[in-house]
This record gives structure tokens, sequence and C-alpha cells, in this order.
């Protein structure tokens, strides 16, 4: 008996680390696009996306290698507009901008679901997410902190600009 509840244990212990390690290697916090300003270097938005298979929760965003952005906002779409510079020069139809712990990142549609909601002209699903910053300084890369299935993931982001 001793011993089933030990291989019990054991066989436990290992799938434990095969996720871990697995969540490790497979971080679910994506970042497709990011737009800047040209004539304001320390104004940025980023896309996130979330390619898990759960809820993300973002706890914490920085810039540059660890400075706090005087702003730093969460931007929801719930049309296909993505979250991007035009987003923040004016008030555009189905974009709002809120905290960062005000709503979790939920998993991307899949393209027959995106379809299915363009066709029920379904505004109150969250379709992009994306992160409005503003900072004193040019920005160039963006710290982000998040938790998934409780574990804690760093992505940076780096602004790569064209002249």
């Amino acid at each position: 008996m001793n011993m089933i509840v030990r291989w019990i244990i054991g066989g436990t212990a290992v799938l434990l680390a095969c996720l871990v390690l697995y969540l490790k290697l497979n971080p679910p916090l994506e970042s497709e696009g990011f737009g800047w300003s040209e004539h304001d270097p320390g104004t940025v938005t980023v896309e996130l996306q979330n390619e898990g298979i759960h809820k993300l929760k973002l706890t914490e965003v920085m810039v540059n290698g660890g400075e706090r952005p005087s702003r730093t906002e969460l931007g929801v779409s719930r049309t296909n507009a993505l979250i991007g510079m035009f987003a923040l020069e004016k008030e555009i139809e189905g974009i709002s901008f809120h905290d960062i712990h005000e709503y979790d990142i939920e998993m991307m549609y899949s393209r027959v679901e995106a379809i299915q909601l363009d066709e029920q002209d379904n505004r109150s699903a969250i379709r992009h997410y994306g992160l409005a910053l503003e900072h004193c300084k040019k920005i160039d890369s963006v710290i982000v902190k998040y938790t998934y299935f409780g574990f804690p993931f760093t992505k940076i982001i780096e602004i790569e600009r064209i002249n």
C-alpha cells in the first residue's frame, strides 16, 4: 500500500514538473505589433495576444529596463480595429482604455469564432488587446509582467523604429 502511494505522489510530481517546464518554454503572451509617434517618442502602443488555453492577468508594465511609465492603460477593442496610435489621437467606437488590472486577457478567438462575431455584429466580446504607454523619455522596450495559471512570466518587447 505504501509503495502505491509513493508511485502516485511521484507520478504527480513528475507531471507537475512537466507542466511547469512546458509553460516556461511556451509562454502564451505574444505581441505581433506596436506603434509609436514620431512627434512624441515617449508614446507607444503595443498589441497583445494570448495564444494560450487560459486567461492571463497583467501584473506590471515597465519600460526601458525597469522604469515606470507616466501612463499605462490596457486598450480593449470590441471591433476588428487593433489598438494603435490612431486610437489615442481620437475616440473610436468600440475601443476603450482601462487600468491594466481591470480585464484579464482572454484567449484569441479562432478564425471561425471571429467570423461568427462579425456576422452577428457582436460588440460585447473583446477581440483585441493592447497597451498604451506614455513616458518622459523615448521608449525602446516594454516589459510586461503577468501570471498564467498562477505562474509568473515576463515578456520583453523591443520597440524597433524605422527612420
